[in-house]
């Protein structure tokens, strides 16, 4: 089964979209073509996706799995985040775990960008946390996929969400 994504993110271009009504990605070409475009247009906010058919949670009914997408444009890197259905419930006794997760990559680059969790507050990923932009395509096409935390790229748990 493939899900449908429902991607949040700024197109200059796009006026008749209101801002809280997602685009919906079903073809790993039309999450090629997204990303690109978020590549050549800095974002004032992560791109927020979410798989449309996961099961729903909480007083809002909203999908219980959510990624966030930082990318630098001109140097094409990009790191994700995972917020999965654990993180949204309070920890049993010994757990540590957040269920979040941010990309981790075992071959850091020493002048990676800085890429923001949160630009308001100014909240950075990992430094790193940063992947080619291809391998995390190649992510959000995993979860695309399956709906589940990708296994094509490496996490590491974070507090940051």
């Amino acid at each position: 089964m493939s899900y449908t994504l429902d991607i949040w993110y700024y197109r200059e271009d796009d006026r008749t979209r209101h801002a809280n009504t997602p685009v919906a990605v079903s073809s790993n070409s039309e999450l090629r073509e997204l990303v690109g475009y978020v590549l050549a247009h800095a974002q004032p906010h992560p791109v927020q996706i979410v798989a449309r058919e996961r099961p729903k949670i909480g007083p809002y009914d909203e999908p219980d799995t959510l990624v966030e997408l930082a990318v630098a444009g001109p140097e094409r890197v990009g790191a994700l985040l995972f917020l999965s259905p654990e993180s949204w419930e309070p920890p049993e006794e010994g757990d540590t775990s957040t269920g979040v997760y941010v990309t981790l990559n075992e071959q850091p680059s020493t002048d990676a960008p800085v890429l923001y969790v949160d630009v308001d507050t100014r909240t950075p990923f990992p430094a790193d946390a940063a992947l080619p932009i291809d391998r995390v395509v190649a992510a959000l096409e995993e979860f695309r996929q399956t709906g589940e935390r990708p296994a094509c790229v490496h996490w590491q748990e974070s507090l940051v969400s």
